[in-house]
């Protein structure tokens, strides 16, 4: 970020300070304990797991193997945690640090980030935290929000009966990612697969809005065991909501999909009315601890708090 004067950079400092005080307070409070996540990740390792990632944007260093500086935290934290993993372990995780993207000409952009990890917990309890402690952050610093939340389980079923290999899986994941339905028409004409399923895809855009229109319309298309999974932990979410007294503020969406391939499960993403990018995101992940040798429940957000700043400065 470019700063009219030393003056005006200070004061964009110190409110970043307050910023970041308060959403520290907000982990506290709930009983989480802050943390370092290493700088590095192998470059290889991370590919592996998060394929969708293009590896341009990776910030590369070179020694006496490949290193990125990190793109992402989670995996950075459940990498350090999981091979020590103890036996009914529950654990509750906050950072505040950077990651890492190369934009090309413009250059290596740092995005600093709040975030909390909720790991050893598989109960609803652990979604509800975290959907709640969303919500609470999002109204401490705008009116005018929404918090979307998707399952990526219903994506993942419904693409499993196109059987694409790893790459067309992933170019259509990216085109439902920008929602690019005029592409995604186009690609799967050539899929011989039932049209019932054709339909589904082509109307997932229109799989949103409160719990009641999104179960009613998917009702009526084509849906599969893991698909059906998603819509139960979909609805026993709405029911957390209700409670929360924060429904006006949500918005259910079964096209949703996240930049990481390792969600499995609930989704979120919170966005303010007077800024055009997500301010948070996250899910449940449970299937990213396997890549590190153990299944774990796990949960959590992060928080651009640049982009959160830039909201409540609007």
């Amino acid at each position: 970020m470019k700063y009219l004067s030393i003056e005006n950079e200070l004061n964009y400092s110190k409110k970043r300070y307050e910023f970041t005080k308060h959403i520290e307070s907000i982990f506290v409070n709930n009983n989480y304990i802050q943390i370092k996540p290493s700088i590095f990740e192998d470059y290889d390792n991370f590919k592996a797991i998060n394929k969708r990632i293009k590896t341009e944007s990776m910030v590369k260093v070179v020694s006496d193997k490949i290193l990125v500086l990190r793109p992402d935290i989670t995996t950075s934290i459940i990498k350090s945690l999981i091979p020590r993993w103890e036996e009914d372990l529950i654990l509750k995780l906050f950072y505040h640090s950077t990651v890492y993207k190369n934009t090309g000409k413009e250059g290596i952009k740092e995005i600093r980030q709040f975030g909390c990890e909720y790991l050893g917990e598989k109960s609803i309890e652990a979604d509800k935290e975290i959907v709640n402690m969303s919500l609470d952050i999002l109204q401490r610093f705008g009116e005018k929000f929404i918090l979307e939340v998707g399952n990526s389980n219903y994506i993942n079923g419904l693409l499993s009966e196109f059987k694409l290999k790893e790459y067309e899986e992933n170019k259509l994941k990216n085109l439902i990612l920008r929602k690019n339905k005029i592409e995604i028409k186009s690609y799967i004409k050539k899929l011989h697969i039932k049209e019932e399923i054709k339909e589904t895809l082509l109307n997932l855009f229109e799989l949103n809005g409160n719990i009641e229109e999104v179960l009613s319309k998917a009702k009526k298309l084509y849906t599969n065991d893991l698909m059906n999974k998603s819509l139960k932990e979909l609805e026993e979410i709405s029911l957390i909501i209700k409670e929360s007294n924060c429904k006006e503020y949500i918005n259910f969406d079964l096209s949703m999909i996240g930049k990481f391939d390792y969600y499995e499960g609930i989704m979120i993403k919170g966005y303010y009315s007077n800024v055009y990018k997500e301010i948070l995101s996250g899910g449940r992940y449970d299937s990213l601890t396997e890549e590190f040798g153990r299944r774990v429940p796990a949960i959590g957000f992060c928080i651009d708090v640049d982009g959160l700043m830039e909201a409540s400065k609007r």
